[in-house]
């Protein structure tokens, strides 16, 4: 094949002249692919230069049943109407016509791949299980079925390369979904049909990361478990402790023996030994939960969810996994805002994990993916416009509260006004000319540390004065931008600089000048909602949906 001609084939698979948005063309194809570019290019080139892909002669029927669906949409098959995209049509017009599905063996893997999507928490019906194997009676059934699998094939290898939800819609105030996989890529599937794609390719497309593959093993094993009937509850009563007989711990033994926290065989004895309340420690760690050994009202609650409810927020969190693997980069930021924990992960490894604090219900903090750029030591405060009224109101009730916090008022050009000649009453938040601005210091909100990673919601990690909250377990307290445990070592871990250690950056601050350092190269920071999560031993993680998010993602997960 000439090379103009690879090209114009190139951009017909990005469907027309133009290359996605996302990026250039050949990056996507190979995105999708599962692999570098040039195989990629090779899949679409039919294979090694000078030969031609083996596919089945031209057939009218498969020519009726396309122009069916340019007219219609779909396609009926067996009494089902079935809907195919556009894309589709135009694979079968650039082949001839020919049917695709001619091989029994591609027959067969298709089948088999549809089967596993059960694993990503997909509903193969979804992708036509049923109709994959089955034998036509004639060649009208023949036609319509080669479209149905391979219809089936494009619709999961988007979904399970994008995600089956569109992120955007679903919070069409974040940026998560655009930023991360850009725009539809479309016909780009086509080098997954056979003769060029087959059982490998159509694997390699799942997310190829330790959190995908945690959480799928745990989906299999949570099935499992709902299939024996679940675990038991745990009946209300006064707090279980370590050194109590009850004859609720029975159950509390088994419910822990089931979730992995606890060996088995070691009977279901009414005491709360030490070996149980390890075990209580490691369920309450897994949980989000203070790891104090006690189950109180907090531990039951998470204890006595059911097991389908866990299956959910599994498949939840695949879907989210889904919609960001596609730009990981080999380092970066991770925080998770339902769980409030802020991670910083090096070559698959998990190298930074601190407690978080972030929004509370009514200033939540938002999904979305940034670069960090630089850490500022000893930074100043300009007060966001939606804390402008908070500030305003402190200062009606008391006329010193500016000069006590270190607060000045600047002006558009950045120089201080007389706070002394202003009437603070006859401004609301949306009237206020000005800026409050608050000093470095001790009570600042930013506390000594600031990481600057530029997005539309101003939002940032920062160290704080308030660190008795990190000790809460719920820990939604921020107006949106997120606090971290131990700012210094993800600090020093992030600018990969000899010259400034956790010591050499705590000097620095003590200076009491404010100083910005830039990082040697962007770092990647993804700011997600997780409710469930794995690490990197498949350890199974839950947490609250602080900002109750789930119901409306199962809901769009499971529509038809």
């Amino acid at each position: 094949m000439s090379a103009t001609r690879l090209t114009r084939l190139i951009l017909l698979f990005a469907g027309g002249a133009v290359a996605p948005a996302g990026g250039a063309v050949a990056p996507a194809l190979a995105l999708l692919a599962g692999g570098p570019v040039a195989p990629a290019l090779a899949l679409l080139a039919g294979g090694p230069a000078g030969t031609a892909p083996a596919i089945a002669p031209p057939r009218q029927e498969v020519r009726a049943v396309i122009e069916e669906v340019r007219a219609t949409g779909g396609l009926e098959l067996f009494g089902t109407r079935i809907a195919v995209p556009a894309p589709v049509t135009r694979i079968y017009e650039r082949a001839g016509y020919a049917l695709l599905w001619s091989s029994a063996e591609d027959v067969s893997d298709l089948a088999v791949f549809v089967h596993g999507l059960e694993r990503d928490g997909l509903d193969p019906a979804d992708y036509h299980r049923a109709w994959i194997r089955n034998e036509p009676a004639t060649a009208d059934q023949r036609a319509r079925l080669d479209v149905v699998r391979t219809t089936a094939l494009l619709r999961a290898a988007y979904h399970l390369r994008f995600g089956r939800v569109d992120a955007e819609t679903l919070q069409p105030n974040e940026s998560l979904a655009r930023a991360v996989h850009g725009d539809d890529v479309g016909d780009a599937l086509e080098s997954l049909l056979p003769p060029r794609g087959g059982r490998a390719e159509w694997n390699a497309l799942r997310p190829d990361n330790f959190v995908y593959a945690g959480l799928a093993e745990a989906l299999t094993r949570l099935r499992a478990v709902a299939a024996q009937g679940g675990w038991p509850m745990i009946t209300a009563g006064e707090s279980l402790r370590p050194g109590m007989n009850d004859g609720r711990v029975p159950a509390l033994r088994r419910r822990l023996e089931i979730a992995g926290d606890l060996a088995a065989g070691l009977g279901y004895t009414t005491a709360f030994d030490a070996v149980l309340d390890s075990a209580v420690r490691r369920f309450q760690h897994r949980h989000g939960l203070n790891t104090d050994g006690i189950v109180g009202p907090a531990t039951r609650a998470e204890l006595n969810v059911p097991v389908e409810r866990r299956i959910d927020q599994v498949r939840l969190n695949l879907e989210r996994a889904r919609w960001i693997s596609p730009t990981l980069t080999d380092e970066f930021v991770a925080v998770n805002a339902a769980g409030a924990l802020v991670y910083l992960v090096h070559s698959g490894h998990i190298v930074f994990e601190a407690r978080a604090i972030v929004g509370a219900l009514y200033t939540r903090t938002p999904v979305f993916t940034a670069q960090m750029r630089s850490i500022e030591l000893n930074p100043s405060w300009t007060v966001p416009p939606g804390i402008v009224g908070e500030i305003l109101g402190a200062v009606r009730r008391d006329a010193g509260y500016l000069e006590a916090n270190g607060i000045r008022v600047i002006d558009s050009r950045g120089r201080t006004i007389d706070a002394a000649g202003i009437t603070f009453s006859h401004y609301t938040e949306r009237t206020f000319p000005w800026v409050f601005r608050q000093d470095p210091g001790p009570a600042n909100p930013l506390g000594r540390i600031k990481f600057s990673f530029p997005n539309r919601y101003n939002v940032y990690l920062h160290d704080t004065p308030a660190r008795y909250l990190f000790e809460r377990e719920q820990r939604t307290f921020s107006h949106g931008c997120i606090r971290v445990q131990d700012p210094l070592l993800l600090a020093e871990l992030a600018l990969k600089d000899a010259r400034w250690s956790t010591a050499s950056l705590r000097a620095a601050i003590e200076t009491g000048a404010t100083r910005t350092i830039p990082l040697n190269e962007p770092l990647q920071v993804l700011v997600l909602y997780w409710t469930a999560s794995a690490d990197r031993h498949g350890e199974l993680h839950f947490y609250r949906d602080v900002y109750g998010r789930d119901a409306a993602l199962l809901a769009a997960l499971d529509a038809s």
